[in-house]
């Protein structure tokens, strides 16, 4: 039967859209890219599309990655400007060209010729003022262009909340979505996990898996990547993400900031975490409407 599953409260967005799409026997693939363009929409969400948090410089980078467990194809692309939906111009990517991911430059003129682009774009008025607080922070330090003061600096901004998405339909085909205007106040041109196939996202024939949190780390784990692998050796979703997480929480070096969601080829869900505080949403035949579950502990794995 039909399943999606999403990062976050806001999930619940990605979901009810997706399963629009699922319950009307639409495609797993069709169903994430809908969902995550739901919340791309969503300017009052500020670590996801335009209304996202900017660069370092005051300009939102945006990344975002698709991929079709059922032929391994996947698009993503990474520091694209004036873009509205990414997850639309990452499938494009994907079909449309013989790349896997294209990035900064290259990636916004490919959203001008497919009708993608946005001429302009302005910061929220909310972000606006928080990013230029941050700014006149720096220039009053001693050093205010050391990379000393930026490293330590952008430690502190932690908004880095991934729409992830994973979905399966009624003919068992498997797909996962992420979209991110990324780190808060990032360097100009860095790129996380999210749009990384085995890293922010990945799936096949067996299940998928989308990750969310500190991309350096996620992406120094191939989070996504193994976690389906566990899937494709036996294991259903919630025994992947509980092993993988707790796999590298016991290695005890840059597991913090991590979350993983995942769906098998039975329908069954899983998220671990290593947040103080995650959620995820879901939505099944067994349900009458979207769930949302909460994962709770500090700095140890927790797994639904």
């Amino acid at each position: 039967m039909p399943t999606i599953i999403a990062t976050w409260n806001f999930g619940i967005k990605a979901v009810e859209t997706g399963w629009k799409v699922l319950s009307n026997e639409g495609s797993a693939l069709d169903a994430v890219e809908a969902g995550i363009r739901e919340v791309e929409n969503d300017l009052s969400i500020h670590s996801v599309g335009l209304g996202g948090y900017p660069n370092i410089e005051g300009v939102v980078e945006l990344d975002a990655a698709i991929m079709d467990g059922s032929t391994l194809s996947a698009g993503s692309v990474a520091a694209v400007r004036n873009v509205r939906h990414p997850i639309t111009l990452a499938r494009k990517v994907m079909e449309n060209t013989s790349h896997v991911m294209i990035v900064g430059e290259g990636a916004t003129k490919l959203a001008k010729i497919f009708g993608l682009y946005v001429e302009e774009v302005k910061l929220q008025q909310d972000v606006k003022l928080e990013w230029e607080k941050f700014k006149e922070s720096l220039s009053l330090s001693s050093k205010p262009n050391s990379l000393e003061l930026l490293s330590k600096a952008l430690s502190k901004q932690i908004v880095h909340d991934t729409i992830g998405c994973v979905a399966i339909d009624k003919f068992g085909r498997i797909a996962a979505g992420t979209s991110t205007s990324g780190l808060k106040f990032k360097l100009t041109g860095r790129v996380g996990d999210s749009p990384i196939v085995g890293s922010g996202l990945f799936a096949n024939s067996f299940g998928g898996a989308t990750a969310t949190g500190l991309g350096e780390n996620i992406m120094i784990h191939n989070l996504s990547r193994l976690v389906v692998e566990r899937i494709s050796e036996g294991l259903s979703a919630r025994e992947a993400v509980k092993v993988e997480i707790e796999r590298i929480t016991k290695n005890g070096k840059r597991f913090n900031e991590l979350a993983v969601i995942a769906l098998d080829k039975n329908e069954l869900f899983g998220a671990a975490s290593t947040f103080d505080k995650f959620e995820f949403v879901v939505m099944s035949d067994s349900m009458k409407r979207p769930t949302t579950f909460k994962l709770e502990r500090k700095h140890t794995f927790v797994a639904f």
